[in-house]
């Protein structure tokens, strides 16, 4: 297979919502190679994660699955129904042109994709990237999120009693996917902010990008309040944690934005899950062989008729 520019076909046409421009939308997707016949990624994979898309908007690539949506990201588009499955065939020079002279060359490299290879994506618009679940009451201590488009915002805290010092999770929506567990790579949306902060330090609702981080285990790329809250929630929840500073930064600011000693809010959306990749089997160690001038004497004689053994 030979391919250049963009070309889209729907498979099936879903009947869940049309997207809208601007909707964040989760993707499942697999990639083939049409000039080694190989499938390179597949996000249905236990150990892969799906993707999001902002429906007509480009953003920058972050982690290995972003770098591979440019294939197809374009191409889902306002009108586009949810749980649709379009098929699009691209050249990688034309995907991913702007990056083939940096370091993700290499990451492509590594799934053996070359730099004019026809490239074929299946996508699966699973849905506007959300919790999925049923609903659970906010308590006493959780400040309020306020909506921006029907997406978290900020924390309005003026109704919030001061933070307990210890961490506290509210399940604001329980999820019915799988449960995380430790040391899985997690897919999530999110926003952090502190007590008195005008707005959130950090936030990927608005401009729709997904984080990818490990949760939990010597591998953990988070701070331990996420490991700790995350951990055992299903796939699918929306989650408000309050983390004191010694499950969070310490004593350590990070930047403007966060003082040291900072107890830490943050909502997270848990959107999808995989598990690590499985670590490679050790080579066996190489048994010196004896020389057969040191080898012990008897050793391989046979047991005279009479020979006396001991139990």
């Amino acid at each position: 297979m030979t391919a250049d520019e963009p070309a889209t076909k729907v498979l099936t046409e879903g009947d869940g919502a049309a997207l809208k421009k601007g909707d964040v939308v989760r993707v499942e997707f697999t990639l083939a190679d049409g000039w080694t016949h190989k499938v390179n990624f597949d996000s249905y994979a236990a150990t892969s994660l799906s993707t999001l898309v902002k429906v007509g908007t480009e953003k920058e690539p972050q982690t290995l699955t972003d770098l591979l949506s440019l294939g197809f990201a374009d191409q889902i588009k306002a009108g586009q129904k949810v749980g649709s499955r379009i098929a699009v065939t691209v050249g990688s020079d034309v995907a991913f042109g702007g990056y083939l002279g940096s370091q993700a060359a290499g990451l492509l490299a590594a799934l053996d994709i070359g730099n004019e290879d026809g490239l074929l994506f299946v996508a699966d618009i699973a849905g506007v990237a959300g919790p999925e679940g049923s609903e659970e009451a906010a308590p006493g201590w959780a400040p309020t999120i306020v909506e921006d488009a029907g997406v978290p915002a900020s924390l309005d805290f003026s109704d919030a009693p001061k933070p307990s010092g210890k961490l506290e999770v509210a399940t604001l929506v329980k999820g019915t996917g799988p449960e995380v567990t430790k040391g899985q790579t997690i897919l999530a949306s999110y926003l952090g902010q502190i007590p008195g902060g005008e707005q959130p330090f950090d936030s990927s609702y608005a401009d729709g990008r997904g984080l990818e981080a490990v949760v939990g285990g010597k591998d953990a790329s988070v701070v331990k309040g996420w490991s700790k809250a995350l951990v055992g929630l299903p796939v699918g929840s929306r989650v408000l944690i309050q983390i004191p500073p010694k499950l969070g930064y310490g004593d350590e600011a990070q930047g403007e934005d966060i003082p040291a000693n900072s107890t830490l809010y943050f909502v997270v959306d848990i959107l999808d899950a995989a598990d690590p990749e499985p670590k490679p089997e050790p080579e066996p160690e190489a048994t010196p062989e004896t020389p057969e001038s040191e080898a012990t004497p008897g050793a391989n004689d046979e047991p005279s008729p009479d020979a006396s053994t001991e139990e």
